[in-house]
């Protein structure tokens, strides 16, 4: 039936604000007239939109420009310190992150996309595409290709459906047979590699969280590749890497 195996089914004056929502978000702000525009909208509905979100606190408001309010970050913070996986990996990928010097993720997999849940950053941390929340695609990233090699075969081939295989650099895996090689690669190997597939001057490797016999997210260290390469980037970070899963899922298991 789909990604999620739910109903196509949807309430049109929700779907109208989250698309509010959402074009706020990608925009850091915007107007009556800019919103209406994007949304192929009256003026006066969106501005009706926007006074409920206001008066539920949800965006606030500058002169003539409506951002998103602070209250997506009470909702956000809330939801990740439910999850056991983040109480079981923060001080692990804090060690993970000072014993490299490199940014050490958490990611896991929601609605067929990979989330950075969690980030910590050693000395020598470069900034990469990644943010603590942001949303991407699995395929070309180090943690998503490891968590995809841990679900079923029907799972990552909804995903593919769903958000295709798209380039991001020359280096990006764009075939399903190709992909499928890696993923069995990985799952041999214990860890995914990425070589330049998001950006090309970035590597990262990453390695599958398991527990209760589910992939429940992965660990990843990212980092410029003249510091990831040779021995570092084949052996040294990978090591690390597994023994930092390794006590993420003993603390899951005993937490």
């Amino acid at each position: 039936m789909g990604l999620d195996d739910s109903p196509k089914r949807s309430v049109k004056t929700a779907d109208t604000i989250f698309g509010i929502v959402e074009f706020l978000l990608e925009n850091g702000g915007s107007g009556v007239k800019e919103i209406a525009e994007s949304q192929e909208m009256a003026q006066s509905t969106v501005h009706s939109h926007l006074a409920t979100l206001l008066d539920h606190e949800y965006v606030v408001k500058d002169g003539t420009t409506y951002r998103l309010s602070l209250k997506f970050l009470d909702h956000g913070i809330h939801v990740r310190g439910e999850l056991p996986l983040t109480r079981a990996a923060k001080p692990v990928i804090e060690q993970l992150s000072d014993d490299t010097g490199e940014v050490a993720w958490v990611v896991v997999e929601e609605h067929g996309r990979a989330v950075y849940l969690m980030k910590s950053s050693g000395e020598n941390a470069v900034r990469t595409r990644g943010r603590v929340g942001r949303r991407t695609t699995m395929h070309d990233i180090a943690a998503g290709k490891a968590i995809l090699a841990h679900l079923p075969e029907s799972r990552v081939g909804d995903i593919i459906d769903a958000f295709g295989l798209p380039e991001r650099t020359d280096n990006t895996i764009t075939e399903r047979e190709t992909l499928d090689e890696e993923l069995e690669s990985i799952r041999d190997q214990g860890y995914a590699i990425n070589d330049g597939e998001t950006t090309e001057k970035v590597r990262a490797v990453a390695s599958p969280i398991i527990w209760d016999n589910e992939v429940r997210g992965a660990v990843g260290i990212a980092g410029p590749k003249h510091r990831l390469s040779g021995e570092r980037f084949t052996e040294s970070i990978p090591t690390k890497i597994l023994e930092a899963v390794d006590t993420i899922e003993l603390k899951l298991e005993y937490q």
